[in-house]
C-alpha cells in the first residue's frame, strides 16, 4: 500500500511540474507576444525587451509576472465591463 502510495504522488508531483513548466511557457510566450506588439519597429530590440521581460518577470519573479498577465487581461480584455451586470444583485433594496 505504501509504495502504491508513493507512486500516486508521484504522478502528482510530475503532473504539478508539467503543468508548471506549460504555465511558465505561456507566460514567458505572452511577454514575447507583447514586446512584439509593441515594439515592431525593430526586430532585435523585440528580442532584447523580451528576453529581459522573460527573466525578470517569468524566471526570477514570476508572481508578478502572473498578476501582471491577469491585471492585464482583466483590464484590456474587456472583462471589466462586465461589472454593471452584476452590480444590481449587490444593491440594497429600500426597506430590507
Amino acid at each position: 500500500m505504501e509504495m502504491y502510495l508513493l507512486g500516486v504522488i508521484d504522478d502528482i508531483m510530475l503532473w504539478a511540474q508539467l503543468l508548471w513548466w506549460l504555465w511558465l511557457a505561456i507566460l514567458a510566450y505572452f511577454y514575447y507576444a507583447w514586446a512584439r506588439d509593441h515594439l515592431f519597429f525593430m526586430p532585435p530590440l523585440v528580442l532584447v525587451v523580451a528576453g529581459i521581460l522573460i527573466y525578470y518577470l517569468v524566471i526570477e519573479h514570476w508572481i508578478f509576472g502572473t498578476l501582471g498577465l491577469i491585471f492585464y487581461t482583466l483590464i484590456f480584455g474587456g472583462v471589466l465591463y462586465l461589472l454593471p451586470i452584476f452590480l444590481p444583485f449587490f444593491r440594497k433594496r429600500p426597506g430590507s
